[in-house]
């Protein structure tokens, strides 16, 4: 009686089997997944430095996102100098018209100061809004 090694081995063919050639159409397989792992690969580079790209535009962006809003106290101190001279110059009037004991028509100075004051005013409501909107954004990205 045989062995089953002996018997396995009689069912091979006789002639050579070059193991080569097997191996290369496995390989064959392989570097063609290969290829389509390289080129999903560079798509998928291509598709990460595109994503990048805005939000490095962003960052450099929020760099340069000032700090403060200059010219405000500046604005607002040169506001309340000509409040404080509208009152005085007003209260000249008033003194005169009582020193004189009649009504005196507004020099028209004082009728283009309150027209001035009452545009002053309201830019100062609609600048006041601007900063803080500006700080609260700002202060998102900081």
């Amino acid at each position: 009686m045989k062995s089953r090694l002996s018997k396995v081995l009689d069912k091979m063919p006789k002639e050579k089997i070059e193991l080569a050639k097997v191996e290369l159409a496995v390989g064959d397989e392989l570097k063609g997944l290969a290829a389509k792992v390289r080129s999903a690969r560079e798509k998928l580079y291509k598709s990460l430095d595109n994503s990048f790209s805005p939000i490095i535009q962003i960052e450099r962006l929020v760099d340069e996102i000032p700090d403060k809003i200059d010219g405000f106290k500046e604005f607002q101190d040169a506001l309340y100098k000509m409040e404080a001279q509208f009152q005085k110059d007003q209260q000249k009037v008033k003194d005169f018209e009582n020193e004189l004991g009649v009504k005196i028509d507004s020099p028209k100075s004082l009728s283009a100061a309150v027209k001035d004051l009452e545009v002053f005013q309201n830019d100062e409501g609609f600048i006041r809004r601007d900063i803080n909107e500006f700080n609260k954004k700002a202060k998102k990205y900081r």
